[in-house]
């Protein structure tokens, strides 16, 4: 897994009409950092989940948004791994 795969799995996350604003916000945040080659891979990767994870938290996010976001993580794994 690359980084430039998760960020087009990103966007397409981000492309659904129903996102709510908050969620996209965040990921944008998060496309911003894993795009920085100027910091570590791992902290990069490890910053994005910490996010999604307090996104994930959230009770006012919808079931099938918070397992988009487990499956971003999940994604994000595979690169603190690498």
């Amino acid at each position: 897994m690359d980084v430039k795969t998760i960020l087009e799995r990103i966007d397409e996350v981000m492309s659904e009409h129903n996102m709510p604003k908050r969620v996209k916000a965040t990921l944008e945040d998060i496309k911003r950092n894993l795009a920085n080659d100027k910091e570590d891979l791992a902290v990069r990767a490890t910053t994005a989940i910490y996010a999604i994870d307090e996104l994930s938290n959230d009770v006012n996010i919808p079931m099938h948004m918070k397992t988009v976001l487990w499956d971003i993580t999940g994604l994000l794994e595979t690169l603190k791994g690498d």
